[in-house]
């Protein structure tokens, strides 16, 4: 068909968006029942998803603090109410 472009996405680079990484950072936040969690615990939620890169964290966590959904405090993370 002409003039119609597919939108095709490869899951490499879904993977890698920033907007997945904050969903897999909420995703382990909620998973605790204090509704707090370390940095060191997101890395390890992150590397059973395949994101090895620190740079991936901080900016899953600079997309989610920019939104004003996180808060964090030295090496503790939550959700803000």
């Amino acid at each position: 068909m002409k003039g119609v472009s597919s939108m095709m996405a490869k899951s490499n680079v879904l993977q890698s968006s920033v907007m997945y990484i904050g969903y897999l950072i909420l995703k382990e936040i909620q998973k605790h029942e204090n509704g707090k969690v370390s940095i060191y615990d997101v890395s390890k939620a992150l590397k059973k998803n395949g994101i090895f890169s620190s740079r991936q964290v901080i900016l899953g966590l600079s997309f989610l603090y920019s939104v004003n959904i996180v808060d964090f405090e030295e090496a503790i993370i939550w959700v803000k109410k």
